[in-house]
Protein backbone atom coordinates (compact mmCIF):
# COMPACT_ATOMS: atom_id res chain seq x y z
CA UNK A 1 0.00 0.00 0.00
CA UNK A 2 1.11 3.51 -0.75
CA UNK A 3 -0.11 6.72 0.85
CA UNK A 4 -0.93 9.50 -1.62
CA UNK A 5 -1.79 13.11 -0.74
CA UNK A 6 -3.34 15.27 -3.47
CA UNK A 7 -4.03 18.92 -2.58
CA UNK A 8 -4.28 18.03 1.10
CA UNK A 9 -6.53 14.96 0.69
CA UNK A 10 -4.87 11.74 1.86
CA UNK A 11 -5.75 8.22 0.73
CA UNK A 12 -4.17 4.80 0.30
CA UNK A 13 -3.73 3.01 -3.01
CA UNK A 14 -1.64 0.29 -4.63
CA UNK A 15 1.21 0.41 -7.13
CA UNK A 16 -0.95 -1.49 -9.62
CA UNK A 17 -3.74 1.11 -9.44
CA UNK A 18 -1.22 3.89 -10.06
CA UNK A 19 0.32 2.13 -13.06
CA UNK A 20 -3.12 1.36 -14.54
CA UNK A 21 -4.15 4.99 -13.87
CA UNK A 22 -7.27 4.13 -11.90
CA UNK A 23 -6.53 5.86 -8.59
CA UNK A 24 -9.17 8.58 -8.81
CA UNK A 25 -12.20 9.68 -10.77
CA UNK A 26 -10.36 12.44 -12.64
CA UNK A 27 -8.02 11.41 -15.47
CA UNK A 28 -5.80 14.48 -14.86
CA UNK A 29 -5.20 13.41 -11.26
CA UNK A 30 -4.47 9.84 -12.37
CA UNK A 31 -1.93 11.10 -14.91
CA UNK A 32 -0.27 13.46 -12.41
CA UNK A 33 0.08 10.69 -9.80
CA UNK A 34 1.50 8.32 -12.44
CA UNK A 35 4.05 10.93 -13.61
CA UNK A 36 5.26 11.49 -10.08
CA UNK A 37 5.32 7.75 -9.31
CA UNK A 38 7.42 7.06 -12.44
CA UNK A 39 10.06 9.49 -11.10
CA UNK A 40 10.12 7.87 -7.66
CA UNK A 41 12.68 5.08 -8.41
CA UNK A 42 13.89 3.66 -5.06
CA UNK A 43 12.96 6.63 -2.87
CA UNK A 44 10.82 6.16 0.24
CA UNK A 45 8.71 9.16 -0.68
CA UNK A 46 8.44 11.98 -3.19
CA UNK A 47 6.51 15.22 -3.50
CA UNK A 48 5.97 17.75 -6.26
CA UNK A 49 3.61 20.26 -7.82
CA UNK A 50 2.40 19.20 -11.25
CA UNK A 51 0.42 21.33 -13.70
CA UNK A 52 -1.71 19.77 -16.43
CA UNK A 53 -4.15 21.19 -18.97
CA UNK A 54 -7.60 19.80 -19.72
CA UNK A 55 -9.31 19.60 -23.12
CA UNK A 56 -10.41 23.26 -22.81
CA UNK A 57 -6.80 24.32 -22.12
CA UNK A 58 -7.60 25.23 -18.51
CA UNK A 59 -4.57 24.80 -16.27
CA UNK A 60 -4.98 22.55 -13.21
CA UNK A 61 -2.26 22.41 -10.54
CA UNK A 62 -1.89 19.47 -8.15
CA UNK A 63 0.33 19.25 -5.06
CA UNK A 64 1.12 15.54 -4.73
CA UNK A 65 3.07 13.48 -2.21
CA UNK A 66 3.60 9.72 -2.42
CA UNK A 67 4.97 7.63 0.47
CA UNK A 68 5.74 3.91 0.44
Amino acid sequence: MMRVIVNGVSFYTTKRAIVERRVGDNSNINEAIYQLYSNMFNAVGIGSTISLYDSKMCKHTYDIQINK
